[in-house]
């Protein structure tokens, strides 16, 4: 957790984001790519949690428990069972026996990861200054699946979520109405063979496109249903910056998408495209 300079002079409660590292990932080193406090406007709180990797014979790394999308035989083919590890917290819950094919499509930890990052909100939020109507969430990758994860059970938390390289496996888009006070930023690379932005199957698992997912947001915050041109002040440069939205939202909200040239796992900044999307 890092705690801006300026917090201690704040004269108002101060904005939280979290980010939500990726499969394999580690917040230490998050923490020192993405330096949101620093990169701000304004003293904001940001917080890495760490995932867990509590593997039992393979080793998917640290990855985060995204839900009952998390163990799912309808979401991969074989394809993925070389990528497939049954968790020793999985085991216990019977929800796999081994790995590959055994695993039923597992690739991550089932501690209640859940539980977790709301239990860090509520104890930052009781301990420190913090604006509880602007509490961010962001993640990369399976963290950006974690993303959608928790704004799907806890709508009515966060006042914006930017998933980033992240989507939800077929059939898991869970967009609820009360997310019609939340805006959603999603980033995507262009290039990504991973979590494709388009959706369909990748490494042997099968995602939804980063449009559905959007789409049913547009539905919920009452927006055009299709996507205008959004100008920002990043456009084109060395990463062909470019974001669409789904305007004239009733909530007076924001549905966003915003690609950029690279791949799975890369950044078009350090967070400045996505703190000028937040306005923080």
């Amino acid at each position: 957790m890092y705690i801006p300079g300026g917090y201690d002079d704040a004269a108002l409660p101060v904005p939280v984001i979290i980010y939500i590292h990726g499969q394999y990932g580690n917040s230490n080193t998050v923490g020192l790519e993405l330096p949101f406090s620093a990169r701000a406007s304004q003293p904001v709180i940001s917080i890495y949690p760490q995932g867990v990797d509590d593997h039992v014979s393979s080793d998917c790394g640290t990855g985060w428990n995204v839900g009952p999308m998390g163990h799912d035989a309808d979401t991969c083919k074989p394809a993925s069972y070389g990528d497939s590890c049954c968790y020793e917290s999985c085991r216990a819950q019977g929800l796999c026996d081994g790995d590959g094919k055994a695993a039923d499509c597992g690739w991550s930890t089932c501690m209640d990861d859940e539980a977790f990052i709301v239990d860090i909100i509520s104890k930052v939020s009781s301990e420190l200054c913090v604006d509880e109507s602007q509490i961010y969430l962001a993640g990369g990758s399976n963290g950006g699946m974690m993303v959608h994860f928790l704004y799907s059970k806890h709508p009515s938390l966060f006042a914006a979520v930017a998933p980033v390289y992240g989507l939800p496996l077929k059939g898991h888009i869970d967009v609820p109405d009360a997310l019609n006070k939340t805006s959603i930023f999603h980033l995507h690379d262009r290039s990504d063979d991973v979590i494709p932005e388009a959706g369909g199957f990748a490494g042997g698992w099968e995602y939804e496109s980063a449009d559905s997912v959007l789409e049913e947001w547009a539905r919920v915050h009452g927006c055009e249903e299709e996507t205008t041109v959004k100008k920002t002040s990043y456009d084109g440069g060395k990463y062909n910056i470019a974001c669409v939205e789904h305007a004239k939202c009733a909530s007076k909200k924001s549905v966003v998408k915003c690609l950029y040239d690279g791949h799975h796992g890369s950044w078009p900044d350090s967070g400045e495209l996505l703190f000028s999307l937040l306005n923080l």
